[in-house]
């Protein structure tokens, strides 16, 4: 029987992956195959499953704006990853206050007292309720069963409460929680907090019943205790601004201004979602609670990366700039359909295969507007006439992901910047 030696295997591809990690994958094809066929035939096809797995630049063509498998928000990267005065104060020639300007900016945009910065919103709920727990001798969190939550990833709102070692107390019923149900509970409950969540991911309609923000605060200063509203999604962009781009599917979409407004203690909320940035968790509302957490032991383990601010507070400038649509989320979110169409149009011309442009629709995806969507122009290419173009599509140098729907490969350019139609004229030109 022919062996074949690891350079030998090696030879075999022409691949970008690194030397180093095709000897590494050459030398397991080898142990395990001592036929030279056989191996050829695994190390090819393993070589080639491993380049679609290195993190690379796609164009998302799904039409889901915040697909969280494609990263959510999008972002025009500013971070050069060279020395950064993150924590250096350059006026005093020493150590300084960690990313001041930001959390200035943002306490401009948000009308917070306080501001701090995690890694996500799951880190930004875990630390504050073990920080409350550890420094505020809370000992139960007060949450109405209409929103004990559950997201991707394996996120579940009761075992993220267990984790901080706080009770949770469920009040009133899955589809209607009343003002009362939460004073009897804290009447109960001395030393608890209330936690209002927003159900980002999912609705409840019909017979239903929720208690306002403002009812919560007027409870909760009555009781001495304290009120957190989890937003999750994380809105920020004005009111005057949406009217002004015709943007009503966020009518219903709490800001994080109006829950502060309202009179939260805190408000937390995502930052690769609507606020339209990098991944974070961020933390806004009264001083002495935000400092607590910034105090906290476990502070360290969860604060952001000089990337990840930079990239925060470059979002925050634009939007406290009024210059919002310089931000991908809200350029995408804002274009007209007559925008798109052109788009779309320019594309048709290009296309050698049998395709349509129809009237469809964009979600914005992330667990976000989960009953919302936006009416949207799409090119429609029948899948079943095309059997290879799936795959043409996803081996493309750079990577284009496009939606499925039935028996159709859908083009929804939404999704994606104006800047990425060349890539995409130059992918028809070559089927």
């Amino acid at each position: 029987m022919e062996n074949i030696s690891v350079n030998n295997l090696i030879d075999t591809v022409n691949s970008d992956l690194p030397r180093e990690f095709l000897i590494f994958l050459a030398q397991n094809i080898l142990e395990d195959n001592s036929n030279k066929n056989e191996a050829i035939e695994n190390f090819k096809r393993e070589t080639y499953e491993f380049s679609l797995k290195v993190q690379k630049k796609v164009i998302n063509c799904t039409g889901t704006l915040l697909h969280t498998n494609l990263g959510r928000a999008q972002v025009d990267i500013g971070f050069s990853g060279e020395s950064t005065n993150i924590e250096y104060d350059i006026l005093k020639n020493k150590r300084g206050e960690r990313n001041l300007f930001l959390k200035e900016s943002m306490n401009l945009l948000l009308g917070s007292e306080n501001v701090c910065f995690v890694n996500n919103n799951a880190s930004s709920l875990f630390i504050t309720l073990k920080t409350l727990k550890d420094e505020f001798e809370v000992d139960s969190v007060i949450i109405s069963r209409g929103e004990i939550i559950e997201i991707g990833g394996s996120y579940r709102l009761p075992e993220i409460i267990q984790e901080t070692g706080l009770k949770m107390i469920e009040v009133g019923t899955t589809n209607k929680t009343r003002l009362n149900d939460y004073r009897k509970a804290l009447n109960q409950n001395k030393k608890s907090l209330i936690l209002k969540v927003h159900r980002s991911n999912f609705s409840i309609n019909g017979f239903v019943e929720e208690v306002d923000l403002k009812d919560l605060k007027i409870l909760s200063d009555e009781k001495n205790s304290i009120l957190i509203h989890d937003l999750g999604s994380g809105l920020v962009a004005s009111r005057k601004f949406l009217k002004k781009e015709n943007i009503e599917i966020l009518d219903n979409e709490p800001t994080v201004q109006e829950s502060l407004e309202s009179g939260a203690d805190l408000v937390m909320f995502s930052g690769d979602k609507l606020f339209g940035s990098v991944q974070s968790g961020i933390i806004a509302g009264n001083n002495t609670l935000v400092n607590s957490i910034k105090n906290a032991p476990l502070f360290r383990t969860y604060r952001c990366s000089p990337l990840t601010l930079f990239e925060l507070q470059e979002t925050v400038k634009k939007y406290i700039s009024k210059n919002e649509k310089e931000i991908p989320l809200w350029e995408m979110i804002s274009m007209s359909y007559e925008q798109l169409e052109k788009r779309l149009e320019n594309l048709s011309d290009k296309i050698k295969l049998k395709h349509t442009i129809e009237n469809d629709y964009s979600l914005m995806g992330g667990g976000t507007l989960p009953d919302k969507s936006i009416s949207s122009p799409v090119l429609k290419i029948n899948r079943l006439e095309n059997e290879n173009l799936m795959n043409k599509f996803l081996e493309n140098s750079i990577p284009i992901i496009p939606r499925i729907n039935k028996d159709n490969i859908i083009i929804d350019l939404r999704s994606t910047s104006e800047k990425n139609d060349n890539v995409l004229l130059e992918f028809f030109e070559s089927v």
